[in-house]
């Protein structure tokens, strides 16, 4: 009865690039279990004791360490029916998306990859926890509305209080966009249709 696979945006201090997890990346691929990548102890982690930052900004921080680690190294190339989902409205991944471009076209390290970063955009799902009607909207016109599923953080006191009030929030959204977001992108991703 599993329908996906929690690993965190890195393993003890190891990206997600790692040769080692990609034995884990096929067997999702194969049984069609999405893997959810939440954000734990996340990078800088020493630099943002005050503040709550550490989850202001190293959480955010830490998913697009994790998308990135996906994208450059291949895996999404490798495993191309594997279904990855980002917390925190995919972080900073959106924003950061022209920059990642711009450097696969000057950086020689990463000049192998053989798409440009943006196209893999949506390869992953994205949740709703942004705080944010105007971000959430924005990733809505970034990735589709098809790629976003209905969050919560729960039970972290950064959580999603209304979830589906968010979601209703977005009135930009035909109604019909609003109840993919709610219900039917996450009844698709975990085969919960039918």
């Amino acid at each position: 009865g599993i329908r996906g696979i929690y690993m965190a945006t890195h393993i003890n201090g190891r990206n997600l690039d790692d040769k080692e997890f990609w034995p884990v990346y096929a067997r999702c691929e194969e049984r069609g279990l999405p893997l959810l990548l939440p954000s734990v102890n996340p990078v800088g982690a020493d630099r943002m004791r005050s503040y709550h930052l550490r989850n202001f900004i190293g959480n955010p921080t830490d998913t697009a360490i994790a998308a990135a680690s996906l994208i450059f190294s291949g895996a999404l190339d490798a495993f191309p029916k594997l279904d990855v989902v980002l917390p925190h409205a995919g972080g900073v991944v959106p924003i950061l998306i022209g920059r990642w471009d711009h450097g696969a076209t000057v950086r020689p390290e990463v000049k192998d990859l053989k798409n440009p970063p943006s196209r893999y955009l949506r390869r992953f799902h994205y949740d709703t926890v942004a705080h944010s009607g105007p971000v959430l909207m924005n990733l809505a016109r970034q990735v589709g509305v098809d790629r976003i599923v209905t969050g919560t953080d729960f039970p972290a006191d950064m959580s999603v209080v209304d979830p589906v009030g968010t979601v209703e929030g977005l009135t930009e959204l035909s109604a019909g966009e609003r109840d993919l977001i709610l219900r039917g992108n996450a009844a698709r991703l975990l085969k919960l249709e039918g």
